[in-house]
């Protein structure tokens, strides 16, 4: 369903769906909060106008993308349970707060980490360095 002009809020139902692995939203006109989607692997919603909260992240996510919103607040620590994530872009938002610091040792997968462009603070969690898989980091334009 990416890039088309769908507008309003992403339906709830959709987490009624206890099969679906991915979902590509991106590059419509959806806003309002993220619904909850308990067993998704692979998010896309990136380049629409969602807003609120950050979402509790299912454990089974390993693709989340959701760049280029207004998504506030700090990021969830239900991240920390994602053990599968290997990809997590979240630029381009105003999320405020420290990043977290089970990042990246929480998923022995976690290959790309992209938080510019948010008002982040704090310094970087020390673990980053002892990451094995780590291959993309971008901490750019926060405080």
């Amino acid at each position: 369903l990416k890039g088309n002009r769908f507008s309003g809020s992403i339906p709830p139902q959709i987490g009624n769906l206890q099969r679906l692995m991915l979902i590509d939203l991106s590059s419509n006109n959806f806003s309002g909060k993220i619904p909850e989607l308990p067993g998704i692997r692979f998010m896309y919603i990136s380049h629409n106008m969602l807003q609120g909260a950050f979402p509790v992240f299912p454990s089974t996510i390993i693709d989340f993308f959701a760049s280029d919103n207004s998504l506030s607040g700090p990021i969830d620590l239900s991240i920390c349970n994602s053990s599968l994530l290997q990809s997590l872009d979240l630029s381009n938002n105003m999320l405020f707060g420290q990043i977290p610091s089970c990042l990246p040792s929480s998923s022995k997968y976690l290959r790309m980490l992209n938080l510019r462009s948010n008002d982040l603070i704090g310094s970087i969690p020390a673990n980053f360095s002892k990451s094995d898989s780590l291959q993309d980091l971008d901490l750019s334009y926060n405080q």
